[in-house]
């Protein structure tokens, strides 16, 4: 994106100008308006916070594969395989609850409406990069499409819920008087989805649309665990991207769903990084999941989302990666030999409004290293601090019962991080 100025004609105006040693007031404004852009420029800051957790907070002037380079008072030089966040002071757009959103295999979100359906492509036109775009999608890595959301936030939270739980098999279009409509979607355009349902051809007008999910078992998931920053926009997307490169005051990069993508770096909030160094715990598999049901209810172990499959969120404040448990549950890892550290900020999710009651506790080689106070829906979320690893074989992160028995205990281990050594 780009703001363009009538400086050409400002130009032309000032050489007809029968005084030219005396700027016209139309070049007056211009010079005026580009030296408080430039000085807006310079005045903007970013924090790089390291694995350390040290931050230098400056201008970002580079960003390759190899290292950041941030000026303040001086040029500092930070190895990216130590970057650990940087966040940008960029202004989150106006909230739009009814804003479309399409939800990817590899957890990404992009507030985008989708255009079309066709050719195993959904077309999509994202405002961020402006309307007239049209940016293909495989369908084979989008899980669903949400064309309008419901204004009360349960609905909208039993909406996500829907999407993880209900039967595979078929494509689903859910309107929005709560009917569902199960069969296979052959069209989407501007005005209708066309669908088979039973074999049979049906048109649905898309003003009685809610959402689209498109059948489980045909979606390709992709968890990515190479190299990668999951990056926060400022219209609530979430992007995952590699070869991320700056130019100028455009980021660079790679998105396993939609291509190369270039976004100014005025839309972005912060981008989170892993690599070699840090690695997010759910890039590793369990060896095992034991859960105590206090009733005869069943909750899973999930992947960056809470256990009711909405977004980890503690205190308003919403995490982009971690797990999502329920009293009584333990997951146990096995360690790769590298890992020096593991750390956490635990709580119970906004998602039990206020309710809830746990403790959180880690083990390594069976023996019990951490625990935390119990908390409730109410508590501050707390950090687990460095908890040490080195010479463990096995870390087991467990949610017990408190005092309240197992209701709303919806459990997050947020920003759940390993700290590695730097490989040999």
């Amino acid at each position: 994106m780009s703001i363009s100025c009538p400086a050409d004609q400002a130009s032309e105006i000032s050489s007809r100008s029968t005084h030219p040693d005396v700027p016209s007031l139309c070049r007056l404004l211009v010079l005026l308006s580009l030296s408080w852009g430039l000085a807006l420029h310079v005045n903007a800051a970013e924090t790089v916070t390291d694995i350390s957790g040290a931050k230098t907070t400056g201008q970002l002037r580079a960003w390759s594969a190899d290292q950041l380079v941030i000026v303040s008072n001086e040029e500092t030089k930070i190895r990216q395989a130590d970057v650990r966040l940087i966040t940008f002071e960029n202004k989150s757009l106006p909230s739009n609850k009814n804003e479309a959103t399409v939800w990817l295999s590899n957890g990404d979100r992009i507030n985008a409406r989708s255009a079309g359906i066709g050719n195993d492509f959904l077309s999509v036109s994202w405002p961020l990069l402006g309307e007239t775009v049209i940016t293909k999608i495989p369908l084979e890595e989008v899980v669903a499409m949400i064309l309008e959301w419901p204004e009360v936030t349960s609905d909208r939270l039993r909406l996500i819920t829907d999407f993880e739980t209900l039967p595979g098999g078929n494509d689903l279009v859910l309107l929005k008087n709560g009917d569902r409509l199960s069969g296979e979607v052959d069209r989407l355009d501007a005005a209708f989805v066309d669908l088979k349902v039973a074999g049979k051809p049906l048109k649905v007008d898309l003003s009685r649309v809610r959402a689209i999910r498109l059948n489980p078992e045909l979606i390709t998931v992709k968890r990515p665990t190479a190299r990668r920053a999951i990056i926060s926009l400022t219209d609530g997307s979430q992007l995952t991207a590699s070869q991320i490169e700056l130019k100028g005051d455009v980021l660079h990069f790679k998105s396993s769903g939609l291509g190369n993508v270039q976004l100014p770096v005025s839309n972005v909030k912060s981008c989170h990084l892993f690599g070699d160094r840090l690695i997010p715990i759910t890039d590793y598999e369990p060896v095992k999941v034991e859960y105590t049901p206090y009733f005869s209810a069943k909750w899973p172990l999930v992947r960056n989302v809470n256990v009711r499959h909405g977004p980890l969120v503690l205190r308003e404040t919403e995490f982009v990666t971690g797990l999502g448990m329920h009293s009584q549950m333990a997951a146990t890892y096995e360690l790769r030999g590298l890992e020096r550290e593991f750390q956490a900020t635990v709580g119970v999710d906004d998602i039990a409004k206020g309710a809830g009651s746990v403790i959180f506790a880690v083990e390594l080689d069976g023996r019990r290293i951490w625990t935390s106070p119990e908390l409730t829906g109410q508590s501050p979320a707390i950090r687990t601090g460095k908890i040490d690893l080195r010479g463990g074989k096995r870390l087991t992160l467990l949610v017990e019962f408190g005092e309240l028995a197992d209701v709303s205990d919806y459990a997050d281990w947020c920003d759940a991080v390993m700290i590695c050594d730097p490989p040999r």
